[in-house]
């Protein structure tokens, strides 16, 4: 006689709507990403995600498709359009719309899978970077510096003269990025107090540009 005590027959696999599935295969292959990368293959891609290549044809019909999703899902779904808004609000001093700005955007950029796809595209799908940088520089960059000049009583400058401001502002920004890089790409410890860091920051680059605008 077999002993069956404390045993329980095994639940039933509950069928996933295919609406689940999709979300599932996308949630698994960011995860295969941005542990190794995009070189992996659909035949490693549809095992991470515990199903058949064809399964995963019929939802995304070949590797770029996914990999353009991944780009609305990891990015898009994370971009704010009220920091757009933000920055424009002249009602608020612009020191407090920028640190405002990026407390927010550090926090929605520097999780772990952000920063590893972002940091592979760099290296193996550079579109996707190219295209959210271009966002970046369009809806974000160009409007601080506009805000920034506007709040220091200075017209619109040269083009020759924007290419350099900019090039200031892109290292503000992308010192917070690189916070994320610290973490979760050399696994060094990074700041606990973000808004000190972030406060700070700010307040020498306004001081930056008070300088170079009175140069």
């Amino acid at each position: 006689m077999i002993d069956t005590v404390g045993t329980r027959p095994a639940a039933p696999r509950r069928y996933l709507q295919s609406h689940e599935r999709e979300a599932q295969i996308v949630e698994r292959a960011i995860e295969l990403f941005a542990l190794k990368g995009f070189a992996v293959s659909t035949r490693d891609i549809a095992a991470h995600c515990g199903v058949t290549q064809p399964l995963l044809y019929r939802y995304f019909p070949n590797k770029q498709a996914l990999i353009d999703r991944i780009y609305r899902e990891v990015y898009l779904s994370r971009w704010n359009p009220e920091w757009e808004t933000l920055i424009r609000d002249r009602s608020r001093p612009i020191r407090d719309r920028l640190v405002a700005y990026f407390e927010s955007y550090t926090e929605a950029i520097t999780a772990n899978e952000w920063v590893r796809i972002f940091m592979f595209g760099a290296m193996e799908e550079p579109q996707i970077n190219q295209r959210y940088l271009s966002m970046l520089h369009d809806r974000i960059l160009c409007p601080i510096l506009e805000e920034v000049r506007a709040d220091l009583g200075l017209p619109p400058p040269s083009p020759e003269r924007q290419a350099i401001e900019l090039e200031v502002v892109w290292a503000l920004h992308s010192s917070f990025f690189y916070i994320g890089v610290r973490r979760w790409i050399y696994r060094l410890p990074v700041p606990a107090d973000m808004p000190t860091v972030v406060d700070t920051r700010v307040r020498a680059f306004l001081a930056g540009m008070r300088a170079i605008a009175v140069a």
